[in-house]
């Protein structure tokens, strides 16, 4: 108006965040250069350059890649992750675990091969195992 132009910038920069629900089952894989919340159910692979949440009702049978995740719910597959992996004491993991720094909680179940920063480490857990506390 009044011979002014108005300038409109409509570019908007913002990574996507993706949200899949409980009661969603997606057969096929998932590539995003977003973070993705999963509480569904997931028959495939996912790859993305951003963080992963799998909730406590998630379930994943394929193989993981992400910069970082956060796992509370079951995966069966291999699991890689760039920096930072948080496993909760309601995740059930079956398959081999890449990761840069790994945070476990005490009562999760893993049954993996874990590879952190170059160095393996072999790590297998039974029901009912007791781990033993130096005194102080």
């Amino acid at each position: 108006m009044f011979g002014k132009k108005e300038i409109v910038n409509n570019s908007f920069s913002m990574q996507a965040i993706n949200n899949i629900g409980n009661g969603t089952l997606i057969e096929g894989n998932i590539k995003t250069d977003g973070d993705i919340r999963i509480d569904g159910k997931i028959n495939g692979n996912i790859n993305i350059t951003g963080r992963l949440v799998l909730g406590v009702t998630s379930q994943i049978n394929g193989d993981i890649s992400c910069l970082d995740g956060s796992i509370d719910g079951f995966v069966r597959g291999n699991i890689q992750v760039k920096e930072i992996l948080k496993i909760s004491k309601t995740a059930n993991i079956d398959g081999n675990i890449q990761t840069g720094k790994l945070i476990i909680e005490e009562g999760a179940i893993i049954q993996a091969k874990i590879s952190m920063a170059g160095v393996q480490k072999q790590v297998q857990i039974t029901p009912n195992q007791q781990v033993n506390k130096p005194n102080n």
